[in-house]
């Protein structure tokens, strides 16, 4: 018998590694060990929750404000936010990936959308490549039988949530101490549940009440999550491998671009709301426990922008799937006044309500429009 080198050398390892790689994570979120995602019940309308911050460790964190000591690197805040891309590649599972701009990155799906806007491609194109706003919460569930009330990580998109948060918040800014682990309260959130065509259903909140609550003890800190390092952010070439959909294969040491046909997009015609992030609550390994003590207690002491390598961007690409985008508010179209620069010729609301109405379709100023509204 021919006696042969195995086939196996070096492989069992790689793939052990690429597995227990895989395990630890969520799509485009790397959970730690033992921190568990956070997801409502399906139809339930009510639930209770406690944020709490985490120490911030990004120093580029998309709410940094210096001035007001906001988001600062070492100090407490209580969200992450960040943006996604949705339809990427030809791997439903992951098809849903972070924009590096969430990190102070480039991306390639952005510097794309740019250079089809320029080229006056059609605008439902560029807005289906433009990225959604999601945030992360560390949140302990209270009451909730599949959950222990121990942090969790909680993945929202910001209109679920986070909309509702800021105008609730607005009316009685007492509240904004919600996250403050001495002063901090309770959320009651009502849910309202949707579901576009046969997915499975996901919760907007619509209504949210604060209640007073017992403080957390100081040493919780150590159980809370960084959210920055929660997120799985592909490097620029990587994404934009997988957004083009080239292939790469080794060939005498060099790469071979393997590129297909360009894509046809086609004009949604109906505008949803984008589906929540669902990821399956698992029965927790450790029994509850509680970090919370009674206010009778004794008080505690207080206690990158580097940018990445352009690659060359192929000029064309395979289509891209399509889903639902946001909902929008049936509204009865306003008639088109003469196009002035900060100022919305359909009577909205210019850098603000972006996106929100179907006149936006045919805008003239769009594009100022959503740069004012992102900051730019």
């Amino acid at each position: 018998m021919t006696k042969h080198t195995s086939n196996f050398r070096g492989k069992i390892n790689r793939d052990a590694q690429k597995q227990k790689n895989a395990d630890s994570s969520h799509g485009y979120l790397n959970l730690p060990k033992n921190v568990k995602s956070y997801s409502a019940e399906s139809e339930i309308r009510k639930i209770q929750i406690d944020i709490l911050p985490y120490i911030v460790s990004d120093p580029n964190h998309p709410n940094k404000d210096i001035q007001n000591d906001i988001a600062v690197k070492g100090g407490l805040w209580y969200r992450r936010p960040f943006k996604i891309h949705r339809n990427v590649g030809s791997d439903t599972n992951t098809s849903t990936v972070i924009c590096p701009t969430s990190v102070g990155k480039k991306c390639p799906i952005c510097d794309y959308q740019k250079k089809r806007f320029a080229e006056g491609a059609p605008k439902d194109e560029t807005k289906e490549l433009y990225p959604k706003p999601r945030n992360l919460y560390v949140v302990i569930p209270i009451g909730q039988k599949d959950f222990d009330e121990v942090p969790h990580i909680w993945d929202m998109a910001q209109s679920l949530f986070q909309d509702t948060l800021v105008e609730t918040l607005e009316e009685d800014d007492s509240n904004e101490v919600f996250p403050d682990l001495e002063e901090g309260m309770t959320l009651e959130l009502t849910l309202k549940w949707k579901s576009i065509g046969d997915g499975k259903p996901f919760p907007e909140v619509r209504n949210i009440k604060f209640s007073e609550r017992n403080p957390y003890d100081e040493s919780i800190l150590n159980e809370v999550p960084d959210l920055d390092k929660c997120l799985n952010v592909l490097s620029y070439e990587e994404l934009s491998n997988k957004f083009f959909e080239i292939e790469s294969e080794e060939v005498g040491g060099k790469l071979t671009e393997i590129v297909d046909e360009p894509p046809t997009r086609k004009r949604r015609s109906v505008r949803t709301e984008e589906p929540e992030e669902r990821i399956p609550a698992k029965e927790a390994e450790e029994p509850r426990k509680s970090f919370r003590r009674s206010r009778d207690t004794e008080e505690g002491e207080q206690t990158r922008k580097t940018p990445e390598p352009e690659v060359s961007v192929p000029s064309r690409r395979k289509p891209v799937r399509e889903e639902p985008e946001e909902p929008v508010p049936t509204r009865v179209r306003r008639e088109r006044e003469p196009a002035i620069k900060d100022r919305c010729p359909y009577g909205h609301k210019f850098g603000i309500d972006t996106e929100k109405f179907d006149d936006c379709d045919k805008c003239e100023i769009w594009a100022d429009c959503i740069d004012v509204k992102e900051g730019k």
